[in-house]
């Protein structure tokens, strides 16, 4: 059973919108960061003199490779047709440990159902 990292950056507007679209993609328990990024733009916005380029989440999840990319569709789904601003990608991992052993039981189970259909 092969894990990865799926990241997803994206506004602090979108953010419950973004882990309603994971969580009906399977996914569940994630770690959030907040940040704030940059825009390449020359033009920036400003409210009384002050620059505001925006608060930014940063969504990880760690699931089972299968999971993710179904998690990566749905994301995608919503970006193409609800006009969501986003950014997701999977990064592998090598080596993992910690995991809770229910949900590494409740990966394994979804494979072999999975594999059943």
């Amino acid at each position: 059973m092969k894990f990865v990292s799926l990241v997803i950056i994206t506004s602090s507007e979108n953010e419950d919108k973004v882990k309603k679209i994971a969580k009906s993609g399977g996914a569940s328990g994630a770690t959030i960061l907040q940040g704030r990024g940059t825009s390449s733009d020359e033009e920036k916005k400003s409210f009384f003199s002050l620059t505001f380029e925006g608060n930014q989440v940063v969504i990880i999840y760690v699931l089972e490779e299968k999971l993710s990319r179904n998690v990566l569709k749905q994301l995608h789904k919503a970006i193409e047709e609800k006009g969501i601003d986003a950014l997701g990608f999977i990064m592998p991992i090598s080596h993992i440990v910690g995991l809770d052993r229910s949900l590494i039981k409740k990966f394994a189970d979804s494979i072999k159902t999975e594999d059943n259909l």
